[in-house]
């Protein structure tokens, strides 16, 4: 989707995963628990968003988006889950690159997302 991003931009490690069993028992409840479980890690930047995609991304019901974008990876689907540091996101899109060239990026839209722990 995006060419020629400047890679310098890309200055923090995303970790990719999964909402998954962590074989726990909450002692409160006596359910299993669940909880982030990475899978990969990818070198990201943060995509400024314009006023007019702040609207549309609100018009969609899409509250404090973020926009990532990392090397194209078509491995990469809106069946994981992205931490940044203690803040876990839901991919909400991805807009991916043809992958033709080296220089391809993929814009990763994400929302704030609260992971039940069971």
């Amino acid at each position: 989707m995006a060419k020629g991003i400047n890679t310098s931009r890309m200055r923090f490690r995303l970790e990719f995963g999964k909402d998954e069993p962590t074989g726990k028992i909450n002692p409160n409840t006596g359910q299993k628990m669940r909880d982030f479980v990475p899978k990969f890690k990818k070198w990201a930047g943060i995509w400024t968003l314009s006023q007019s995609d702040t609207i549309n991304l609100a018009g969609a019901n899409i509250r404090d988006a973020v926009v990532f974008f990392v090397r194209h990876n078509s491995n990469i689907t809106s069946d994981y889950l992205i931490r940044k540091g203690d803040k876990i996101y839901k991919i909400t899109s991805i807009a991916y690159d043809d992958g033709l060239t080296t220089d391809g990026f993929d814009l990763i839209t994400c929302q704030r997302s609260e992971v039940n722990h069971g």
